[in-house]
């Protein structure tokens, strides 16, 4: 009996304990339990908090996406800028003997003299164009002609060493001593990495911007029906290949006549109607005036410029023509941006020492004054005092 006394005991005082360990778990505030959750409701704020701060950086992350998506590119901006200049002759006539001429001028002085007062203009821009008005050539049997233009085949050095990048070759005199002739210019040209158009012959140039420029050369005299067929087919088969400025250079007019013909404004406009970007004439010896047609230039004549041909012409006024092209996106821009600037044949006035040189002061502003007075049938253009031309509005 004993036993079973104390065994009851002991169960009821389990029970007991067991009932007063319940109680004390609700009402405790330091027990593990308890503290179990007190750190179940921090968890939970930390995690509310992690929660907006995802929430405000994904709402920052779509706003910067939207800005991102509502910004154009900005867009890609290329500029060109083209020299061209009058006659070249790199060579005498065969009326010429050899003191002071052309070629003694070479012996002497080397391949760079000629240019040498304006090759800085030359070296800065992207492209300068010449009319090459001769032949280079060793070629002794010459065509029946008054004057014939003759030049050695080596005088291409004259020209790639003052940054001359390419020349117009359709003139009245690219046969004076035959088609033997046309080929040893057009080889010696070749050879120099120099490019130049001839009638159905167009020649292309890359800038180092990429930017492709075809040339287009003729000689618009007894042919003008065919070689105006030569300037279209030639605009066309450049625009075909995907050049991005088309000049087309025309020997044309009267020989020291300051005003183009009828028949060179009407082609003029017709060239520039096909397609080109520019238009360049020589052949008159002196200077004429520009025109600006549907936003595009005429330069109808450049006049002389290195000209072997001459010793000592009377007007020895000239001119470069500059043009900077733009494009935005690829896109050529209708604006005009050019200028002229007023040179002289020579660096002396006494005689032609066939080195062309800048004009300054006086005779820099009455070269622009002719050049505005040579141009004013055409209306439009105004030159600043530098030589920019402006439009009126």
């Amino acid at each position: 009996m004993k036993c079973k006394k104390i065994k009851v005991l002991l169960c009821l005082t389990a029970t007991l304990s067991a009932l007063l360990g319940g109680c004390s778990f609700h009402e405790g505030s330091d027990l593990p339990a308890n503290g179990k959750v007190v750190q179940e409701s921090e968890n939970s704020g930390d995690s509310q908090q992690k929660d907006e701060n995802q929430e405000a950086e994904s709402s920052s992350q779509a706003i910067q996406e939207t800005e991102s998506e509502s910004q154009e590119p900005e867009p890609v901006v290329t500029t060109v800028t083209i020299s061209a200049t009058g006659d070249c002759t790199l060579g005498a006539t065969q009326t010429h003997g050899y003191e002071g001429s052309f070629h003694e001028y070479y012996d002497k002085n080397g391949e760079e003299y000629f240019f040498a007062g304006v090759k800085e203009i030359f070296e800065e821009d992207d492209f300068t164009l010449v009319n090459l008005e001769c032949v280079l050539t060793d070629e002794t049997a010459r065509v029946e002609k008054k004057w014939n233009l003759k030049g050695r085949p080596e005088y291409t050095g004259i020209m790639t060493s003052s940054s001359i990048e390419g020349c117009s070759l359709g003139n009245n005199h690219t046969l004076d001593y035959g088609e033997a002739s046309l080929t040893d210019t057009m080889s010696a040209l070749d050879e120099a990495g120099i490019v130049y158009g001839y009638n159905d012959q167009t020649g292309i140039y890359t800038t180092d911007e990429g930017v492709t420029i075809g040339i287009v050369s003729v000689g618009l005299f007894s042919e003008k029906e065919q070689r105006e067929k030569d300037i279209q087919n030639g605009i066309a088969s450049l625009r075909e290949q995907g050049v991005d400025l088309v000049i087309v250079a025309c020997h044309w007019g009267v020989e020291l006549d300051h005003y183009p013909t009828q028949y060179q404004q009407e082609a003029a406009h017709r060239i520039i109607d096909w397609g080109a970007d520019l238009v360049i004439g020589n052949h008159p010896h002196v200077l004429q005036g520009i025109e600006i047609y549907n936003g595009k230039v005429i330069c109808y004549s450049l006049g002389n410029f290195c000209f072997g041909g001459n010793r000592n012409p009377s007007d020895k006024n000239t001119m470069i023509y500059q043009h900077t092209f733009t494009f935005v996106d690829g896109v050529l821009q209708d604006q005009v941006e050019a200028k002229i600037v007023p040179c002289t044949i020579s660096s002396i006035d006494s005689r032609n020492d066939f080195q062309p040189t800048i004009a300054e002061d006086d005779r820099k502003a009455s070269i622009i004054e002719k050049v505005q007075d040579y141009s004013e049938p055409y209306g439009e253009i105004v030159f600043e005092d530098d030589g920019t031309i402006m439009i009126e509005e």
